[in-house]
């Protein structure tokens, strides 16, 4: 297999040496559930949390999709795996119930959320009620041929789901079927429509940019991509969504299209990936939006209930597949349904692999968490009790205010146009690493013999 061929499957995309330090990342097998426990409530020292829920499992597997999944057999294996997660929560539940915790974001990912019932949403936040105060709704992921079904919206809606963040991809059909997705730029249309009919408070769109060529199947110019691209945004804005996410597709190892590089059939234009952030800046400046996230427009100075929390915690991860992030405790449920709903009917946390975060790597997640949002400022380090930016990282931008990266206003410092640009890059770099350990673990997970250590460099 060429694996020099240009795609995005690692840290390949290029950008400033000020931003481009590889990051290893390594963590190591859980043993002991006391000490799991003891880590879990020493960690939290916040009462505000978010909580990510994973939802494993899709109709089909998309050609390039990099999450953890699998394909769905029937709905009782769905509600099967539900009662089980509800069963997690609890476990938790009853361990931190003591801590009054706030529950201020609420994420569902997958997988494909939308494929659950809304009666079962509801019973989520009656479980998650029980043991916190919930000061939020629930944001879920949404597959837009799910949404056609004006039906399963408005109950949707009725159980308290009012942000959704919609897959649409592309409204171009020749990028949907580059990335092999089955719904048609009609249901796009339709689930938006039906999402603002029904009256969701926030509707996030995700568009796809770097969508690859597929030599004797879809061959798309740059150029043409680069008038998609501004295209789909337009359309997104018309339509009246309130925020456009934009990401590169990842071509991961274990994706069924990945064999497309073994005969040089597939590539991207990574080296003009600058253009494409370009059109998202011009879009947003022509229409006044604001960048909340390098990858991200919105229409107001707030953003979808995303899993950012993952960067500097506290997030509680539920579900086979999940992430959590607990101040200087990290750790990352079993990727295998079967296996992770054994675990927890016997009580067992679900934890398999968990690394510690020293305090010096917890600042530079949460500057980087900070550039990823364009603003840096003292008034978010002191989420961590810290009066104001460290030195260190004053020093860092002040290197990137002369290198044209930052512009500083008094105490805040903003990312310029090229700032925006470079971060991006070195964000979905980052990216590739949960990317690549998500498939690690997953293949891992098919097995009973598991390495005490699991590691991504």
């Amino acid at each position: 297999m060429d694996i020099s061929a240009p795609i995005f499957d690692s840290e390949k995309l290029k950008t400033c040496r000020l931003l481009s330090k590889r990051v290893r990342v390594k963590f190591y097998r859980i043993h002991d559930t006391y000490s799991h426990w003891n880590l879990v409530e020493k960690n939290i020292n916040t009462k505000d949390i978010g909580i990510y829920i994973h939802i494993p499992f899709c109709r089909s597997i998309c050609m390039f999709c990099p999450y953890f999944k699998d394909v769905l057999k029937n709905e009782q294996e769905l509600e099967k795996y539900f009662n089980f997660l509800l069963k997690e929560i609890k476990m938790y539940g009853k361990q931190l119930k003591e801590n009054d915790l706030n529950v201020t974001d609420i994420h569902v990912g997958g997988g494909t959320p939308s494929l659950v019932p809304p009666k079962l949403y509801r019973e989520l936040i009656d479980t998650l009620a029980q043991f916190f105060n919930i000061k939020c709704s629930i944001g879920i992921e949404v597959n837009p041929e799910d949404f056609k079904n004006r039906e399963y919206v408005e109950n949707l809606y009725s159980v308290n789901v009012d942000e959704v963040s919609i897959g649409v991809q592309s409204f171009d059909k020749r990028i949907l079927m580059s990335i092999g997705r089955k719904h048609s730029p009609e249901d796009n249309i339709k689930a938006i429509e039906n999402s603002l009919k029904a009256g969701f408070k926030w509707i996030n769109i995700d568009l796809m940019i770097l969508n690859p060529n597929i030599k004797d199947y879809i061959e798309i110019p740059l150029e043409e991509k680069l008038k998609i691209f501004r295209e789909d945004m337009e359309k997104c804005y018309t339509l009246g969504v309130h925020q456009i996410t934009f990401y590169p597709t990842i071509i991961p190892r274990s994706s069924p299209g990945y064999r497309l590089v073994g005969y040089n059939k597939l590539s991207q234009e990574l080296d003009s990936i600058d253009l494409f952030i370009d059109e998202a800046i011009d879009f947003a400046e022509s229409n006044n939006l604001y960048f909340i996230r390098v990858y991200s427009i919105s229409r107001q100075r707030y953003e979808y209930a995303t899993m950012n929390s993952l960067w500097i915690g506290p997030l509680l991860g539920f579900g086979s597949g999940s992430w959590s992030t607990l101040s200087l405790y990290q750790y990352i449920n079993i990727h295998n349904p079967l296996k992770y709903i054994n675990l927890v009917e016997r009580d067992i946390p679900p934890a398999i692999y968990s690394r510690n975060i020293n305090p010096s790597a917890r600042i530079w997640r949460l500057f980087f968490d900070q550039l990823s949002s364009c603003e840096i400022s003292d008034k978010a380090f002191r989420l961590i009790c810290l009066n104001k930016i460290p030195l260190r990282i004053k020093l860092l931008l002040k290197i990137m205010e002369i290198n044209g990266l930052v512009k500083r206003n008094g105490d805040i410092y903003r990312l310029s146009r090229r700032g925006i640009k470079e971060v991006y890059k070195s964000v979905m770099n980052y990216v590739t690493k949960p990317v690549r350990l998500a498939e690690a673990i997953t293949e891992i997970s098919r097995y009973e013999d598991y390495p005490k250590i699991v590691e991504i460099v």
